[in-house]
């Protein structure tokens, strides 16, 4: 597991290394990969948000994991639908820092490794929480963030992705590039 945190911090450091500066506000998608901490799964992340303001963007995300060895006896697929909020504070006028809430709905599948038509599957509701910072590169932005839930299937989620800005704000204010 360290090994993979690490690679996320050299990653995020590169991104962190590039672009210029504009404000997260007007619809943006992003996707990129995703991994469950406890198990070590991974899957994909996409997301789909608007930002009426430069420090307030909200709205619906997906995470697919699917079937993966969990035990040498059996595997486990997840499906999780969001519904976040962030607050951005602007670190500079490229990075931001955002705490991170919402809602989530998880389905959690487990089977037998053998394929027989053995297969539990539990569903529940539970609260996000967590964190992040995205950075902006010119017309889209790079991010990593921390997701966790409590509830009755409580996990933690590590995101790494890019969100692209579908449309802006005519009242978007531009920063200066460095």
């Amino acid at each position: 597991m360290q090994v993979f945190f690490r690679h996320i911090l050299i990653a995020a450091g590169l991104l962190l290394n590039m672009g210029t500066g504009m404000a997260q506000q007007g619809f943006m998608g992003g996707i990129g990969p995703t991994v469950e901490t406890d198990q070590g799964l991974w899957g994909a992340n996409g997301r789909f948000y608007y930002g009426p303001n430069p420090h307030i963007c909200f709205g619906p995300e997906v995470s697919f994991f699917p079937y993966q060895e969990v035990d040498s006896e059996y595997e486990m697929r997840i499906t999780e639908l969001n519904f976040n909020g962030h607050y951005v504070f602007e670190a500079t006028h490229k990075l931001g820092i955002y705490p991170l809430a919402g809602v989530n709905y998880t389905i959690e599948e487990e089977r037998l490794i053998e394929m027989t038509s053995e297969q539990e599957e539990v569903k529940e509701f539970g609260l996000n929480y967590g964190f992040g910072a995205h950075y902006n590169l010119n017309h889209f932005f790079a991010f990593v963030e921390f997701k966790g839930i409590a509830g009755q299937l409580a996990d933690q989620f590590v995101t790494v992705g890019l969100v692209f800005i579908l449309s802006k704000s005519t009242a978007q204010p531009e920063h200066e590039s460095l």
